[in-house]
């Protein structure tokens, strides 16, 4: 009885998981898209983080190279 709960529940386990690799994707693109609301946030308001405006493209482009080589 008890065996027969613990397959059950890993199984469910096992099927909500993603695999690692769109796991992996997933988080890269989470931060890129965080990326892009900081620019866009920084655009509407002037004089808001201008300086951090060339170091937030240049992540967002190695992070999308990143999501490119797997």
């Amino acid at each position: 009885m008890i065996g027969y709960l613990i397959r059950t529940i890993t199984d469910i386990k096992q099927e909500n998981t993603m695999s690692k690799k769109f796991e992996y994707k997933y988080k890269l693109f989470a931060k890129i898209h965080q990326l892009q609301k900081r620019l866009y946030r920084t655009e509407q308001n002037p004089g808001h983080s201008e300086d951090k405006v060339w170091f937030r493209e240049m992540r967002i482009k190695k992070l999308l190279n990143k999501v490119r080589e797997r």
